[in-house]
């Protein structure tokens, strides 16, 4: 059987590839669906033969009982960060906290438990900047306060690394659910605003008090010096991500073998081209090329890239350039599920051994490929429904009260309004949809108001 051939019959036998075609089938033009396969198979056996050439698959090595007895000893760390979703009266993001699990197998006694690791109520971002001038266009307002929430999001997450290494916490692991540095690129718009300076001191109390400024305190500066501290930890610390939307991997390994000289610049633009077109992703190409318990070693990346992901004219662009670069590596835990993406900041010193506790990790579970206490810490560092609303009401309360105090009739207007609001309620409806439905259930007979 021919390399092509096997690679073909893996994309029909792989789930997420398979139904990346379906979705293509819906949209694309017959020609394209025809092409689908070929196109594929062509660039996962181009692909492969670059890795290869590289050296760059390792076999990973788990024996349950035998792993975990050797791996006791170890501590890890999960950590994960929630945001509290619910529209508020200031557009910033209201309550926000980042949660670790922490877990050591033999430990005697507090073998797991949890650690409210960073918590936040209140403004996070300056009110005194471009955050209350609403836009005019509604949807650049809701684009906007996502970015915040995200920006909210990536900041406690990080700045929860930072403090178990102010710290000196002793573990041996520390994963975060997500990348490790992520893309700065939706925070470099004019008018995001900046961090308040009080929530800058404390969730970075490395930061020189006395030149904390406005641009010191804008999302890209603190980041960029939040993943600099991370960078100098003692203890190895993990991004991993469940499913990549993206092929950042394949595509920077083609340019270092079109720099080579291996690939010429033609055929490098025709498959970027290929991968463009068809959504080609990392997770769909490393899934029919991988088999369970390899690994591809990590390459390094440069996420930030000055004049293509940030914003053109933004005056960040020079500050890509300081952005510490990414290594990314992969791991396929099982036969049925997509690679996940391992990032770091520094390149690995124990690369199998560290790469085998992920996949021992993710292996916990029968049918799971995502290591086990990434899922547990998620759902401990989500803000649930009805701590977003109590805290919504006791804000709207506070604001009320302030209101009052200051006698601002439109202030206090607003404050009884948010207080009031209630969702609909079935009365609330429209009248004809309510009388259709009480003659589905009662025949003819009118509705009883």
């Amino acid at each position: 059987m021919s390399l092509n051939t096997e690679i073909k019959d893996k994309i029909k036998k792989n789930s997420s590839m398979f139904v990346n075609f379906v979705k293509n089938a819906i949209t694309a033009s017959p020609k394209v669906q025809s092409n689908f396969l070929d196109v594929s198979s062509k660039v996962a056996e181009t692909v492969l033969k670059i890795i290869k050439d590289a050296d760059l698959i390792v076999d990973l090595e788990y024996k349950g009982k035998d792993f975990w007895s050797i791996n006791r000893c170890k501590t890890a760390c999960f950590v994960d960060g929630g945001v509290d979703k619910t529209s508020i009266i200031s557009t910033a993001p209201l309550s926000i906290r980042a949660g670790s699990y922490i877990v050591k197998p033999n430990a005697t006694t507090r073998r797991e438990f949890f650690e409210e690791s960073m918590v936040f109520l209140g403004d996070l971002y300056d009110p005194k900047n471009e955050l209350y001038d609403f836009a005019d266009d509604d949807f650049e307002e809701d684009q906007m306060l996502n970015k915040k929430k995200d920006g909210a999001r990536i900041i406690f997450e990080i700045a929860t690394l930072v403090k178990h290494i102010l710290l000196n916490k002793k573990f041996d692991y520390c994963f975060l659910h997500g990348p490790i540095e992520a893309t700065v690129m939706p925070f470099s718009v004019p008018g995001f605003p900046t961090f308040t300076k009080f929530a800058v001191e404390n969730m970075f109390p490395f930061a020189n008090k006395k030149k904390i400024d406005v641009e010191a305190r804008h999302f890209i500066n603190v980041y960029l010096e939040a993943l600099n501290y991370v960078k100098k930890s003692k203890f190895p610390i993990y991004g991993v991500v469940e499913t990549s939307n993206s092929a950042p991997y394949v595509k920077n390994l083609l340019f270092n073998y079109k720099c080579k000289g291996t690939i010429s610049d033609k055929d490098y633009n025709n498959i970027i081209k290929t991968i463009k077109k068809y959504k080609i992703t990392d997770s769909h190409l490393l899934e029919i090329i991988l088999s369970s318990g390899q690994a591809l070693k990590p390459i390094e990346i440069k996420k930030q890239i000055q004049g293509f992901t940030v914003t053109a004219g933004s005056p960040w662009e020079e500050k890509m350039d300081l952005f510490p670069k990414v290594f990314i590596g992969y791991i396929k835990v099982n036969g049925h599920q997509a690679p996940i993406r391992i990032e770091s900041l520094n390149n690995p010193k124990n690369l199998i051994k560290d790469y085998e506790y992920i996949f021992g990790t993710s292996r916990l579970l029968p049918n799971y490929g995502f290591p086990v206490g990434l899922n547990v810490v998620d759902k401990f560092a989500k803000i649930p429904n009805w701590m977003s609303k109590a805290s919504r009401k006791y804000y709207a309360t506070h604001l009320l009260r302030q209101a009052i105090k200051n006698k601002d009739k439109n202030t206090i207007s607003l404050a009884v309004k948010i207080l009031a609001k209630k969702a609909r309620s079935w009365r609330n409806r429209p009248i004809g949809g309510m009388s259709r439905w009480w003659k589905v259930i009662h025949g003819n007979q009118s509705v009883p108001y």
